[in-house]
């Protein structure tokens, strides 16, 4: 597992100069997105419910006072994403990347982890947003018709191709290796 400002210096390598905002509900659905299709959180820190939307603490205090943040304000390690997370990134990233913060914080406010989590407080004295409400929403979006899909920009993800070959097959494949 990388750390979240890790995630965030692979965020801004590859999307250039972004709002505080738009960092930090593109960290989001990256652990949204990672939970729901590696089964697994994308990094530990907690995500917790600000007044605009979604906020990993450690991460907002690396650009704290900054308008906009590129991968050089940030003292995180983006070789450390491994290839997997990278893809589950690639594709938040082709999926939300080109929103602006306040389409992001729209959209995170519409929807329920979030709504759930918000108790109209910022910084230390606001809720964690649970990994298993994030995990549960974003399956059910996941699962659900290309309307949802499409309003709620899921990202698509590459599938790896399956071989299936008998069992005679696989032992001569087997035998040759």
């Amino acid at each position: 597992m990388c750390r979240a400002i890790d995630v965030a210096a692979y965020i801004l390598n590859e999307q250039g100069r972004l709002s505080g905002f738009q960092l930090q509900k593109l960290l989001y659905y990256s652990q949204a997105w990672c939970l729901v299709t590696q089964n697994r959180p994308l990094f530990s820190e907690e995500i917790r419910a600000w007044e605009h939307g979604p906020v990993v603490f450690e991460v907002a205090r690396a650009h704290r006072g900054r308008r906009s943040v590129v991968a050089s304000d940030i003292d995180g390690d983006p070789l450390a994403i491994s290839a997997d997370d990278q893809v589950v990134i690639d594709a938040v990233l082709e999926a939300y990347g080109d929103l602006s913060g306040d389409e992001l914080a729209d959209l995170t406010h519409s929807e329920d982890p979030w709504k759930r989590a918000f108790n109209g407080v910022t910084g230390f004295a606001s809720n964690t947003i649970p990994l298993d409400s994030i995990s549960e929403y974003y399956s059910t979006l996941m699962a659900g018709d290309s309307g949802t899909a499409e309003r709620h920009h899921v990202p698509h993800f590459p599938v790896a191709p399956r071989i299936v070959v008998s069992e005679d097959d696989y032992e001569w494949i087997s035998s040759i290796l």
